[in-house]
């Protein structure tokens, strides 16, 4: 898991079960290989920390596109990196 990554809560005993959210940042370790995670909860709008072990991977950022979150919808859209457009204007210039 890393930053950007869509995530589900898929803890039973936690409040916000199967909520989505987005990881906006790492803080520590809750035990050795658990680390904390700062997930921003779409539906609640509000950010969470929560352990590793509580999350599943929904999608992963890629380098070709970030993950857009809109606070009050919780709706996902994807957007090309800049570097993709100069690579694309360059190669019609030539």
């Amino acid at each position: 898991m890393d930053l950007g990554d869509l995530v589900i809560i898929n803890n039973p005993g936690h409040s916000h079960y199967g909520k989505r959210g987005k990881i906006v940042g790492r803080r520590g370790e809750r035990a050795p290989g658990d680390p904390w995670f700062l997930v921003y909860v779409m539906m609640r709008g509000r950010s969470y920390l929560l352990p590793g072990s509580m999350l599943e991977i929904v999608e992963e950022k890629t380098d070709d596109k970030e993950i857009l979150i809109w606070p009050l919808s919780g709706k996902v859209t994807r957007k090309a990196h800049r570097s993709l457009y100069r690579q694309k204007d360059d190669e019609t210039k030539h």
